[in-house]
């Protein structure tokens, strides 16, 4: 609960307007050109993506790795054909031509969607370690089609096998623009390359978006290995060689403002300048530090505390400018409502895609019901009930803090959106607990029902599950509040908060935890016993808040007495003696971990609701205890990523992996064998005692991307300094979303558009958006070192709704 949203409550009267965006002058002309993003999208400003500076890298060698001169090279698999044509080439005669159906009558014997049109090059087992880069070009001629690109695969069989068993290497997508010849390239720096095998190049069809053509075809030409100066740094901790590690949206006034120095020579010392006049405005000393992760130079300007726009400065090596605001982050909200707006389903996107969809339903009690709507979960366009609630909290919340600050125009923008979601949260129930819970479609639907891609392909999952309706009756409750224009919603709202709380307590006094063993129950699944009890008690009280009947404040101390039973008071053998995190149950045999989604904020918004729903109940100072020891085991940890803010995944015991249930539970596609994988991810941990580990980067399998697991975190960590009012929490909180946006090894911004050095992201069905977060970083292999290469893949590139959510609930924190 946000305690933002109490005195917003009884009026929706405004103060002083403040208008549009007030950091980005460019920004501000774009929202009102897309009329605050509804006649249009906001565009990319490419001067500042990370495949324009890549592109103009100095090439120190290369080599013609096929010209497409002789057909006889290439070797064809799937749907549709290839070619050589002469209609147009980059370095000869001809160029390859792929083509393929957009879609077809039946689902194909192998490839994704509706297939794929492989076309491969043998390479023979050639080594290409001295080569860095892939560069070729390609030309897209795809009628009607909004996201173009087309894929290319590397394949290794030397001492490290690419694509490894996950399908975690070797896989790149390539976004494009139609009609036009393409320049691009792929960085190989992290790629295994000794042994390589194979390339191709290959069409995935997904069906017929509403202004698509019949087929989709790419010619491809020119394909050569080069080697570049300064690669970049694909893995581990320190920076490419003359790098200046920074967020690169910038920092509020009160933050705390550093980065992470690498230049040729050390200067000694670092200026930041005014971004238009040139004029030194602040000059520091550049500091060393040294931990297990690395040596380090650093810069601190956190006394500069003027606002404008600035860049910092070090030997030969400034950066790109960057804003010092104390509304800084209210750019990103604004490119965060255009991602989502993009995933809207069912609604006509103006150069996205139709309404979308339509012919998706769930048979229910022998009616079959229309259920598309709220926003589409991730690039292949699935959908989860309970994210689309989670994301219309997270617009809610940061409408609140729009409103406190008096800016209409976004306040009005996130509760439209928010309602949006609510619209499709209402029309998902559909009677006595059950819902349409979620779907995956990875396609563009015919719009016809019965056919079969919205019956033998794909189906909505129908089931009553008590998690997702103490969850979403928490946040029912929540919108009731925050509406305030239309009595007969809020009302409404109202009623089925109260409903669906009932549904979901009868169901868990009768089942227990076993309700969560549903056939498809999606990511709500993965939840631990204590995360349960802490969401079933702060969605009692948010009911508690809304109705004042005492039964729900009574409903929320029960639940929270779980997990606070489930929490580590006794310290560790450690150095520090950490103690605070949480166990998934009363057995303390596996410690709460997330590794794709996350809800690791459950623990501290539950408590925090209570604190501020009941501060006079007699376990106040145990509510507030147990936010302090959470709050003590963040700060002891971050020591272990200085000077990166990214938070610790966490401590790990030893034997997790032994207690199956719990640990395979929260696995995405894996449900045995782990054990040799887990035991070398937790050896290569930071060694406690001799029982645990702490990982920086979580135990994972082939579902890799921490974006929501270290925003979840930063928000635990926002609430716990909020209610605390300790800064220190609140910095912790902050690192978090300077991490996503630059402050990382790679120096790149994650968020597509927001800030600069941002890289194309795996965007499959709703094509390149601003806006668009990815799954996040990922690990390599069984490393705990951060790993981020330009190879454009699902799930750490893939753009997903969590992330977005997570990012807009810790910037309402701000």
């Amino acid at each position: 609960m946000n305690p933002i949203l109490k005195p917003l409550l009884a009026t929706a009267v405004f103060g002083p307007l403040m208008l549009l965006a007030q950091t980005d002058p460019k920004l501000k002309q774009e929202l009102l050109q897309t009329g605050y993003i509804h006649q249009s999208l906001l565009p990319l400003d490419e001067s500042k993506a990370f495949e324009t500076f890549g592109i103009k890298k100095k090439v120190l060698n290369t080599v013609m790795l096929c010209d497409m001169e002789d057909l006889n090279v290439w070797t064809h698999k799937g749907i549709g054909s290839i070619r050589q044509t002469a209609e147009r080439s980059k370095s000869g005669k001809y160029s390859l031509r792929l083509a393929a159906p957009a879609t077809s009558p039946k689902l194909p014997d192998w490839g994704l969607g509706r297939g794929t049109c492989l076309a491969s090059f043998n390479v023979g087992g050639a080594n290409w370690e001295k080569y860095n880069r892939l560069k070729f070009y390609i030309y897209p001629d795809c009628e009607g089609a909004r996201s173009i690109y087309l894929n290319l695969y590397v394949e290794n069989d030397g001492v490290t096998k690419v694509p490894d068993k996950y399908e975690r290497e070797g896989y790149h997508e390539i976004n494009l623009k139609n009609g036009q010849w393409n320049e691009c390239f792929v960085e190989m720096t992290g790629l295994a390359r000794d042994k390589v095998t194979k390339i191709s190049f290959a069409i995935e069809t997904f069906g017929k978006e509403l202004t698509m053509g019949d087929s989709l075809q790419f010619d491809v030409d020119a394909v050569e290995l080069q080697t570049v100066d300064n690669p970049e740094t694909v893995r581990g901790w320190t920076p490419a060689r003359d790098r200046i590690i920074f967020s690169t949206s910038g920092y509020r006034i009160n933050s705390e403002k550093s980065a992470i120095i690498n230049v040729t020579a050390n200067p000694g010392t670092f200026q930041v300048k005014d971004a238009q006049t040139g004029r030194i405005v602040y000059t520091g000393k550049i500091r060393e530090q040294k931990n297990g992760i690395g040596t380090f130079r650093t810069a601190d300007f956190s006394d500069l505390k003027t606002e404008g726009q600035y860049i910092l400065h070090a030997g030969a090596v400034q950066t790109l400018p960057f804003y010092i605001h104390k509304d800084v982050w209210e750019n990103s909200v604004w490119r965060m409502i255009n991602f989502l707006y993009a995933e809207r389903c069912g609604y006509p996107v103006p150069g996205k895609h139709g309404a979308c969809h339509t012919d998706l339903h769930a048979d229910f009690e022998g009616k079959s019901i229309p259920i598309n709507g709220g926003w589409h979960d991730a690039a292949d366009m699935s959908q989860q009930t309970l994210q689309t609630g989670e994301i219309s909290l997270s617009l809610f919340e940061m409408a609140a803090k729009a409103k406190a600050r008096n800016n209409v125009q976004l306040y009005n923008r996130l509760m439209e959106e928010a309602l949006w979601g609510m619209d499709f949260v209402m029309r998902s129930r559909l009677g006595n607990g059950y819902r349409a819970q979620t779907w995956g479609t990875n396609l563009w639907t015919d719009r016809a029902i019965g056919t079969i891609d919205d019956t033998a392909r794909r189906s909505v999952l129908v089931f009553n599950g008590a998690l997702e309706n103490f969850l979403l009756a928490g946040i029912e409750a929540y919108a009731s509040q925050m509406i305030h224009n239309d009595d007969a919603l809020k009302q409404n709202l109202r009623k089925i908060a109260i409903e669906d709380f009932g549904f979901a307590l009868d169901r868990f006094e009768k089942l227990g935890y076993a309700e969560l063993n549903k056939k498809g129950g999606g990511h709500a699944g993965m939840a631990s016993q204590s995360q349960y009890m802490a969401n079933i008690s702060w969605a009692a009280s948010i009911l508690y808040q809304l109705t004042g009947e005492k039964k729900y404040a009574d409903e929320a101390v029960k639940a929270i007495q779980y997990t606070l039973q489930c929490q580590r008071t006794e310290p560790l053998k450690d150095k520090d003696g950490l103690s605070g995190f949480f166990y998934r149950d009363l057995d303390k045999r596996s410690i709460v971990h997330y590794n794709h989604q996350s809800r690791d904020y459950a623990y501290m918004e539950a408590l925090a609701a209570l604190c501020e729903t009941q501060p006079k109940h007699v376990d106040y100072g145990k509510w507030i205890n147990a936010m302090t020891l959470y709050g003590t085991y963040l700060k002891k940890i971050m020591q272990y990523v200085q000077p990166y803010g990214m938070v610790p995944s966490g401590v790990y015991h030893r034997d997790e992996v032994k207690d199956s249930a719990n640990f395979y539970a929260v696995q995405v596609g894996v449900r045995s064998g782990g054990g040799p994988d887990y035991k070398e991810q937790y050896e290569n941990g930071i060694r406690l005692d001799e029982e645990h580990r702490l990982r920086i980067f979580p135990v994972w399998y082939s579902f890799r991307g921490n974006g929501a697991v270290s925003l979840s975190t930063g928000k635990a960590a926002a609430i716990c300094g909020r209610v605390l009012k300790d800064k220190a929490l609140m910095d912790i909180a902050e690192e978090q979303l300077f991490w996503i946006v630059g402050k990382n090894p790679f120096g790149q911004s994650l968020i597509y558009g927001e800030g600069s050095n941002y890289p194309q992201l795996y965007t499959a069905l709703p094509g390149e958006t601003v806006g668009a977060i990815p799954v996040g970083m990922q690990s390599y292999f069984n490393e705990d070192r951060p790993y981020w290469t330009q190879f454009n893949t699902a799930t750490y590139k893939e753009v997903w709704g969590a992330p977005a959510a997570r990012w807009l609930m810790l910037v309402a924190e701000f």
